[in-house]
């Protein structure tokens, strides 16, 4: 994952709210949104068949084992020593974690699952855990954690983090906070298709195709580093850029998932839950 938008309003009759964004090498397979892990029966999420977990996880309360809906997502982060989210900062000789399997704990337990000792384990992240509750975010850049609680209103995370300085966050918040669907529970529950739950926030995800994307990071003057898409040509056949989408919106009983494998189609979206 590379772009979080969460939308969080304890007070609301849906308090939360969010955008997922995953870029990632497009011949890495994977599968559609599903209950795909015996060992969290309950869970719903994208698989990544290559290392077993996901991007995102969904914990659709009751039968999850979550006292509420609860999401999990991780992005990739930035080393401490660098900019760029590749790379390693795991020391050689040490066992290697994927990052995949900490959504799937965040859905199940809305907590980090790792401790401090095992966090070396792991490339750099940044998680989400979230509910209708409370949405916090755990940082691990190689060297230092960060446990941050979000504060209500509209929040985009990007693979610096919580950077509010990143074109992303600059460009795109004021634009997520403004278009905040203000979903009834009614709707929430009764919807039969994306629009009549996210509504302008489906929108700005589907025009999110429309102009230059990502290309190599800020400095690439052929692309434009606000944008939500990405697209960059490693050579040799190898192409990482924006593979899917998901959206989720829940409250204290009850939560939606949407998901799209086609970035910007207009139409293109299925609703999971």
């Amino acid at each position: 994952m590379c772009t979080v938008i969460v939308g969080f309003d304890p007070g609301a009759d849906v308090p939360l709210v969010v955008a997922a964004i995953r870029d990632e090498l497009l011949d890495r397979p994977w599968r559609w949104p599903g209950r795909h892990w015996s060992d969290r029966p309950g869970l719903v999420g994208g698989l990544d068949e290559r290392a077993g977990g996901t991007w995102l996880a969904a914990a659709p309360a009751p039968g999850s084992g979550a006292p509420l809906p609860r999401v999990g997502a991780v992005l990739n982060g930035h080393p401490h020593a660098g900019v760029a989210p590749m790379g390693t900062t795991v020391d050689p000789g040490e066992e290697r974690i994927s990052r995949g399997g900490l959504p799937l704990g965040a859905a199940a337990t809305g907590a980090l699952g790792p401790g401090p000792a095992e966090l070396r384990h792991y490339e750099p992240f940044h998680l989400l855990a979230a509910d209708a509750g409370s949405a916090r975010v755990y940082g691990w850049d190689g060297r230092d954690f960060t446990d941050r609680r979000l504060a209500p209103g509209v929040t985009v995370i990007v693979n610096s983090g919580l950077d509010d300085a990143d074109p992303r966050v600059v460009r795109h918040t004021p634009v997520f906070a403004r278009e905040r669907p203000a979903i009834a529970r009614a709707t929430l529950r009764g919807a039969t298709g994306p629009a009549e739950i996210w509504g302008g926030w489906l929108r700005l995800l589907d025009s999110a195709g429309a102009g230059r994307p990502r290309v190599d990071g800020p400095r690439a003057e052929s692309g434009d580093p606000s944008a939500l898409m990405a697209r960059v040509d490693l050579g040799g056949g190898l192409l990482w850029a924006t593979s899917s989408m998901t959206l989720i919106a829940c409250d204290r009983e009850v939560l939606r998932y949407a998901f799209t494998a086609a970035p910007g189609v207009e139409g293109a979206w299925r609703m999971v839950l």
